[in-house]
């Protein structure tokens, strides 16, 4: 059983219905056991609002989902070869660490990787990609489904449930897609901005 606040908030409804149960079984009151009836309503209250406090600080992924798509790894050969080891390296890093399903890294309007799920079509960044190159920010869209201009991302992979978007330059970013909704951790996230800053000098050492 996975450990979450769903968990936790059943284990404290369980523990503060046995302690009512035995309660109520008792034939004889006494302050130690008023007290020790208190004591453990207290912690299986504790223990309830535990578990509703860490679903909204950890919330849970939704279910995977079956995308379409080969599983491929296709890059541009005019990558220097420095920056190619670099490049399979980490995205074979994000792909096996990561909730990924796909990875696309785009350097100058020019797709030079592609790895994981590959859609056949050719990616053109719109709107959310370019903002993102434009603010030089992460950009993480938890649910496809519920954003505005998510279409953008159908080339990319078809019905992707989350993205995340990573610049490393202004004319360079990384896009990756996850297996399900809410599946990138904040781990995640700072541990591909590490990845995408040491990527940031190799892109400029090989003016590439």
């Amino acid at each position: 059983m996975n450990f979450n606040g769903k968990n936790l908030i059943i284990i404290g409804l369980i523990l503060f219905s046995l302690q009512l149960i035995n309660f109520i079984s008792i034939n004889q009151i006494s302050p130690e056991i008023e007290r020790a009836q208190v004591l453990a309503a207290i912690s299986s209250i504790i223990i309830i609002l535990i578990g509703f406090l860490f679903q909204r600080i950890s919330p849970i992924s939704g279910e995977k989902v079956a995308l379409k798509g080969e599983n491929g790894f296709i890059y541009d050969q005019s990558i220097p070869k420095e920056l190619l080891i670099e490049l399979a390296w980490g995205s074979e890093a994000v792909l096996t660490s990561t909730a990924s399903a796909t990875i696309l890294i785009n350097n100058k309007g020019k797709n030079i990787l592609k790895r994981g799920i590959i859609s056949k079509k050719n990616f053109i960044p719109k709107d959310i990609c370019l903002r993102c190159l434009k603010e030089s920010k992460l950009i993480s869209l938890v649910n496809t489904k519920f954003y505005p201009g998510s279409e953008e991302f159908d080339d990319f992979c078809k019905d992707i449930p989350s993205v995340l978007i990573i610049p490393v330059n202004k004319q360079c970013f990384i896009l990756i897609g996850g297996w399900s909704s809410r599946c990138f951790t904040k781990s995640d996230e700072k541990w591909i901005i590490n990845w995408s800053k040491k990527l940031l000098v190799l892109f400029e050492e090989s003016n590439f």
